[in-house]
């Protein structure tokens, strides 16, 4: 069982911080090929959700 699943990695507790230059704010975005969602890279919980098959969890489709 995945972290996400049992539930150790809630959305938003684990946020990302700069290390380096100032990015432009799209910089932390990436498109989900699968269901053409943004995932914001910062927050680990948001991308462990988007792992998987669709319908990916937390995400309305």
């Amino acid at each position: 069982m995945d972290a996400t699943k049992a539930g150790l990695i809630p959305r938003g507790k684990y946020i990302g911080k700069r290390d380096g230059r100032p990015v432009a704010e799209a910089e932390h975005f990436i498109k989900c090929a699968a269901c053409g969602g943004w995932i914001d890279c910062r927050d680990l919980g948001a991308v462990f959700d988007h792992e998987g098959p669709l319908p990916h969890p937390n995400r309305p489709q």
